[in-house]
């Protein structure tokens, strides 16, 4: 996957695979994914969107929605 610009079928079907093992382990921890985060992970499926790709949409995702709090508590 190094240098590349979408995911292989098969990668995405590992990401698939593993998704469910990490749900668990996050309710585990009392973490939940809310409806907008579910349509985020989908939404980089759909899109294959690599590892590196997923990490800075989720960093800009994550940005967006601290500032959207800080504006919204003025």
């Amino acid at each position: 996957m190094h240098g590349a610009t979408h995911l292989s079928e098969a990668e995405l079907a590992d990401i698939r695979r593993r998704r469910r093992g990490v749900r668990a382990s996050l309710a585990c921890e009392g973490i939940y994914l809310t409806p907008d985060e579910e349509a985020l992970f989908s939404q980089f499926d759909r899109e294959r969107l690599t590892s590196d790709q997923r990490r800075d949409r989720l960093l800009a995702h994550t940005r967006q929605a601290r500032r959207d709090r800080v504006h919204a508590a003025d």
